[in-house]
């Protein structure tokens, strides 16, 4: 499943111990939800680290893990 051009964020949920802790990512380029190359299930997250310079970065989640609860795709509005 691929994500490109109308998310606003993306918001990751961790189990932090006794806490549930979230890392909300803005400035997205591109969700994508995949295998990895171990077969396990992962979401992809491209973002602009910088939106000035236009700086990219990629963070990839592997949601079979046991610290990630779930993540959220916030939409852009249409309005």
């Amino acid at each position: 499943m691929l994500h490109e051009g109308y998310v606003d964020k993306v918001i990751i949920y961790l189990n932090n111990g006794n806490d549930i802790k979230d890392i909300t990512f803005t400035e997205i380029e591109s969700v994508s939800e995949h295998n990895n190359e171990r077969g396990s299930l992962a979401l992809e997250i491209n973002h602009f680290e910088d939106v000035k310079t236009r700086k990219r970065a990629k963070n990839i989640f592997v949601l079979t893990n046991n610290n990630v609860i779930g993540y959220k795709i916030v939409y852009k509005s249409s309005i």
